[in-house]
C-alpha cells in the first residue's frame, strides 16, 4: 500500500515527528483535531520541499471519517501506528502529482502552447487581431495610441504564446490534478475500512 514516497525514511521520519508535535501532552495518542493538524503540517513540510504540487490536503471532512474508521476502540484517539496509516492513505498520490506537475510544467505545456497557437492561426485569429489593430488605430484617442506604441513589438509577438501558457498553467495542469486525486479518494475508500493491524494480517496471509 503506499507510494514510493511513503515508504521512503523521510516520510516515515516526517509522519513521526508531525506525531511528536500533535502529541504535545506525551499521552502517546492524538485527538481528531489534532490528527488534522498533523495533517495538514506533513502537507506544507512536503511541499516546502516538493513545492505546491505537494501541497494539497484533503477536507476535514475526509480526515474525520479516516479518524473514526482508524478509532477502533472508539475512545476518540488514535495511536502513532494508526496515524502514519492515515497519512500513508492520503499523501500516497502525492508523488504522482509531483511527477505529473512538473512533466506536465517542463515537456507538455511548451508543446501544447505552440500546438494551441498553430491552431488559432489556422482558424484566421491573426487576421482578426489584425482588424482589431487597425480599428484601433483608427479610432482609439491619440493618448492610448502613444502610450501603446511605447510598447516594444516582442511583448506583442510573445504575448499570444504568454496567454495560452498561463491558461494551461492554471485550468489544464489543476484539472489534470483534480482528476488524480478523485483517483486516489476513490482508492483510499476501499481503503479505509482496514485498520492497520487487520492490513497487516492480510499481507501476512498473502505471504
Amino acid at each position: 500500500m503506499g507510494s514510493w514516497l511513503t515508504r521512503t525514511r523521510f516520510f516515515k521520519s516526517l509522519t513521526k515527528w508531525a506525531f511528536g508535535i500533535c502529541d504535545a501532552n506525551n499521552t502517546g495518542s492524538i485527538s481528531e483535531a489534532e490528527l488534522y493538524a498533523g495533517v495538514l503540517l506533513v502537507h506544507l513540510t512536503l511541499a516546502k520541499h516538493a513545492g505546491s504540487a505537494a501541497c494539497y490536503p484533503p477536507t476535514r471532512a475526509k480526515v474525520k471519517e479516516l479518524f473514526y474508521a482508524a478509532d477502533q476502540n472508539h475512545n476518540g484517539q488514535i495511536e502513532s501506528d494508526e496515524f502514519d496509516y492515515i497519512m500513508v492513505i492520503l499523501c500516497s498520490q502525492i508523488a504522482g502529482r509531483i511527477i505529473m506537475y512538473y512533466t506536465f510544467l517542463i515537456l507538455a505545456v511548451p508543446y501544447l502552447a505552440s500546438w494551441s497557437l498553430q491552431f488559432l492561426d489556422f482558424i484566421g485569429v491573426d487576421d482578426t487581431i489584425l482588424g482589431v489593430d487597425y480599428l484601433f488605430d483608427t479610432y482609439a484617442p491619440k493618448f492610448m495610441v502613444y502610450i501603446i506604441d511605447k510598447i516594444p513589438d516582442s511583448v506583442w509577438e510573445n504575448m499570444p504564446e504568454q496567454i495560452v501558457s498561463l491558461c494551461l498553467f492554471f485550468f489544464v495542469i489543476p484539472f489534470a490534478l483534480e482528476l488524480l486525486d478523485r483517483l486516489s479518494i476513490w482508492a483510499a475508500n476501499d481503503t479505509v475500512g482496514a485498520s492497520p493491524k487487520e492490513e497487516e494480517t492480510v499481507e501476512k496471509k498473502n505471504k
